[in-house]
This record gives C-alpha cells, sequence and structure tokens, in this order.
C-alpha cells in the first residue's frame, strides 16, 4: 500500500486550488464591514506577463539543480535542491508557487529590487509570487530543496 505524505497532499491540493482559482473569471468581491483586508481588481495599469526568453527560464538555467515533474499545458513543475555553498545564476520566473520541502539558509538576489537579501526557508513553507528575476546562494549548512511551479499564462488588459 502506498502511503502519502502530508507535506506533499498539501502541495498537490494547494497547486490545483491555484490553478483552478486562476482559470476562473474573477467576480468583485462582497465586503462587510468587519473585513480587514483590501481587495485590489485588476487596471488597464496592471502590467503584462515579460516575454518568455528560453535562455532564462529556471528550468535550462538550473542544469542538475533541477528535475522536472511536470511540463504540460503552460506549467512547469520542478524539484529545485542546492546543495550547501552551490550558487545558481540569474533566472526568471513567470508567476509562481513555491513549496520547500527541505528549509534553509540562502543569500537571495532579486534584480527587481537590486538588492540581495538573507532569507531562512524553513521546511513546510510555501509562497506564491508575481514574476520575477532572481539568482542566489546557499549559505547554510543543510541542502535545500523545494517544489517550484511556474505558471506561464496571458496576463494584463
Amino acid at each position: 500500500m502506498t502511503h502519502f505524505k502530508p507535506g506533499a497532499f498539501l502541495l498537490v491540493a494547494t497547486t490545483s486550488l491555484f490553478l483552478y482559482g486562476c482559470n476562473n473569471a474573477t467576480t468583485p468581491p462582497q465586503t462587510k464591514e468587519s473585513d480587514t483586508a483590501s481587495a485590489t481588481t485588476m487596471t488597464e495599469n496592471t502590467p503584462t506577463m515579460p516575454a518568455y526568453d528560453p535562455a532564462m527560464d529556471a528550468l535550462n538555467v538550473g542544469g542538475d539543480m533541477n528535475k522536472k515533474l511536470v511540463d504540460s499545458l503552460g506549467v512547469k513543475m520542478y524539484e529545485f535542491s542546492i546543495k550547501p555553498g552551490q550558487s545558481w545564476s540569474v533566472h526568471t520566473h513567470p508567476d509562481h508557487t513555491v513549496y520547500v520541502l527541505q528549509g534553509g539558509k540562502m543569500a537571495l538576489y532579486m534584480g527587481q529590487a537590486g538588492r540581495l537579501d538573507t532569507l531562512t526557508f524553513p521546511t513546510g513553507m510555501g509562497f506564491v509570487s508575481g514574476p520575477l528575476t532572481d539568482s542566489g546562494r546557499n549559505i547554510g549548512n543543510t541542502t535545500i530543496k523545494m517544489v517550484v511551479t511556474d505558471i506561464y499564462r496571458p496576463r494584463g488588459k
């Protein structure tokens, strides 16, 4: 009998819900006076997705640090694994999700911000991000493993 890890189930469920939500038409949110979060809708000033450049694709740049899991329907899912002291080259992501299988500490250079940040990613952490360009180095003592899902979808007007 096959046993599923709770983290793997959470990753699949989160990714599925994210992709499902991306394919549904948005409707204005219903707000109550007790709501504290503000909603932002897409306007004509929303940036469009940058043009896809295969030379900057994380799967093409990452070499043996990336293990492709899925590449279908405009979605690429891969495991990113980086040993202590290893660094990775500048690459781009479209809209994407990340789930940390094995955490650690990295120095991450964010191209748009033009700065280097030291970040700790705990095991089990997940996040969703818009398009970005980055590079970095594992500055911790552990191998960092993440499942990344890059989502190539039209944006904008």
